[in-house]
């Protein structure tokens, strides 16, 4: 489907009644909206509200009784989006303050670019103290988190439980770590990129209270990130493990991970071929999809290819990395991925590409 806009930027999706509804965003803030007929496959056109937001700001849609709603709160910065928590909204402001709409403003100075992410039991998460001790820049500034905050929503606002420390003196490199759970019943962990000038990335997994539980292996060399992208039953057996690319903006290879909590390890079980999972500079760190995107009963992890017009859905199986399908996208991917499950649990997914098309996929 063409674009009117131009190049887009962001791509958001949301179920809406029978069929699934998609956003669009420019860097100057325009939107355009679609609603796709979940039996003809028919695009029309479709009304939210706001119609605009700041310049390159990343969308958070919501669909409730066929209206939609793109959530926004003032004062949030526009590299973030804020987020509805058990507490209200809450946000990051240009300045890193926590901004809330109910009661008072936690206690935390978050990078201002940060994600707040939710656990599954409500706790939040959100990368703080920025620091400019590690200068690498390629998620598009110079500053990089010193802790993470772990907050909780109480009935006078948050309460900041913990504040999570690298082990390794460096840096939290990302825009926000990733709950996971090892384990169905277990208890919820922090994974993260954490990086050091000397040996680079590693992946890092952390109690909310602040303890290392497991690292993997550093890339040995400064300068060099890692990239990790979603946590799910990837393995061979339905083991959970986390994936991650290695030096993602030089066709690097996807990498499985599985801890062992016993032995406190974080260990590569595979690791193989060539993805460009992130363009350097870019705060779109969103250009990968992982879960059952076809409907076998596995999961995938769905990413660029090392040409980045084109997107390969790869398995970690006995056998190691495999490619499993491969998805053209007629230009080169300009957005993040986006996924929506509609009333039929089908998966819907949307890219948006540099030559000015949104292309759908269900």
């Amino acid at each position: 489907m063409d674009l009117s806009g131009g190049t887009p930027v962001w791509v958001a999706g949301a179920p809406l009644e029978e069929d699934t509804a998609w956003v669009v965003t420019y860097n100057d803030g325009r939107i355009d909206t679609f609603r796709l007929d979940g039996g003809s496959g028919e695009v029309v056109p479709w009304l939210t509200a706001p119609d605009h937001l700041p310049g390159g700001a990343p969308p958070l849609l919501v669909a409730d009784e066929g209206r939609l709603e793109l959530v926004t709160f003032k004062g949030v910065s526009p590299l973030a989006h804020p987020v509805r928590t058990d507490g209200g909204l809450l946000g990051v402001a240009p300045d890193g303050r926590l901004v809330s709409d109910a009661g008072e403003d936690p206690p935390v100075s978050a990078l201002p670019d940060a994600r707040i992410v939710e656990a599954e039991n409500g706790s939040l998460a959100v990368l703080s103290d920025p620091t400019t001790r590690y200068i690498h820049g390629v998620l598009g500034d110079a500053f990089e988190a010193g802790s993470i905050g772990v907050l909780e929503a109480g009935r006078g606002g948050y309460d900041v439980n913990a504040r999570v420390r690298p082990e390794s003196g460096g840096v939290f490199e990302a825009l926000a770590p990733l709950w996971f759970s090892p384990a169905q019943g277990d208890e919820e962990l922090l994974a993260i990129t954490e990086t050091t000038e000397r040996e680079g990335s590693r992946i890092s997994v952390y109690s909310p209270g602040g303890n290392l539980v497991a690292a993997g292996p550093f890339v040995g060399e400064s300068q060099s990130w890692r990239h990790l992208i979603a946590a799910g039953p990837f393995g061979p057996k339905g083991e959970v493990e986390l994936a991650a690319v290695r030096t993602p903006h030089v066709s690097g290879p996807v990498e499985f991970y599985r801890l062992d909590r016993g032995n406190g390890e974080l260990r590569i079980v595979a690791s193989g071929g060539e993805y460009l999972s992130h363009t350097i500079y870019s705060r779109n760190l969103d250009a990968a999809r992982a879960g059952d995107l076809d409907g076998d009963d596995s999961w995938e992890l769905l990413l660029p290819d090392a040409s980045y017009t084109a997107l390969q859905a790869v398995r970690h199986t006995e056998g190691g990395v495999e490619s499993a399908w491969r998805l053209p996208l007629g230009g080169t991917l300009a957005t993040n991925l986006a996924t929506v499950t509609d009333s039929e649990g089908r998966v819907a997914l949307a890219a948006g590409t540099a030559e000015g098309e949104l292309r759908i996929w269900r």
